[in-house]
């Protein structure tokens, strides 16, 4: 079962990982409004076209709105054999310092 975190934890990962890749899901529109530092957009919508280009030597942060899609995602990939966490309910309970505003 993959890992998943709550918001305030992503910060940790942030900070102390190098190794790691962090996924927004939501539209581009939304990504461009603000999001994770660091963070690439590859929307949920588009799932087919780029999941075979993730790196699998790196830990997937995924996130999205509320949750859910990063969890389907999260579920999917991992059955890959590709090593991903979840951010638990969504980049809109996020409050950390981390957040690029559009």
């Amino acid at each position: 079962m993959f890992t998943t975190i709550p918001v305030w934890e992503v910060d940790q990962y942030i900070e102390y990982n190098s190794n790691i890749m962090i996924i927004d899901l939501r539209s581009s529109s939304s990504y461009q409004k603000g999001h994770l530092k660091g963070a690439v957009n590859l929307p949920y919508e588009e799932y087919d076209y780029w999941r075979n280009q993730l790196p699998r030597d790196k830990t997937l942060i995924f996130y999205c709105a509320r949750g859910g899609q990063s969890m389907n995602v999260c579920r999917h990939l991992e059955s890959m054999g590709y090593h991903v966490i979840n951010l638990a309910n969504g980049i809109s309970y996020y409050r950390g310092k981390y957040m690029v505003r559009g």
